[in-house]
């Protein structure tokens, strides 16, 4: 039985620890201010890729503990859906010439999670 809170957990502890690191690294004197011309907060961002992978995680665990064989499919499923939201979140910054920063912030979040998740789905599909 996996347990959905435990998931959570992991999932808290890891992005908090990332997004302290984050936001100390743009308080640095090499990158300060530039995340004012930002078009998404880092904040926003780490609460909408944080929202997602919840989401993700709890309909897995919940589909491995219902059918353990569709857990992958599922998984597989729900990170394409994440890929089309991030795509109509990042249609805006794309065009922006100037600010090189905001758009490998914007990837480096995404991926940090898509990482995330895909090392604790690993973890419920070795259970079994």
């Amino acid at each position: 039985m996996i347990n959905s809170i435990g998931i959570l957990k992991k999932l808290i502890f890891v992005a908090l620890l990332i997004f302290i690191i984050h936001v100390l690294l743009f308080n640095t004197n090499v990158i300060t201010g530039k995340e004012a011309d930002f078009y998404y907060s880092i904040p926003l961002l780490y609460g909408l890729f944080f929202l997602l992978s919840a989401v993700i995680l709890i309909i897995v665990t919940k589909i491995s503990e219902k059918n353990f064989d569709n857990t992958g499919m599922v998984f597989m499923i729900a990170t394409s859906i994440k890929m089309v939201v991030a795509f109509f979140l990042v249609r805006p910054i794309l065009p922006l010439e100037d600010n090189k920063i905001e758009k490998i912030n914007f990837f480096i979040i995404f991926i940090l999670f898509l990482l995330i998740e895909t090392i604790l789905v690993a973890k419920i599909l070795n259970k079994k």
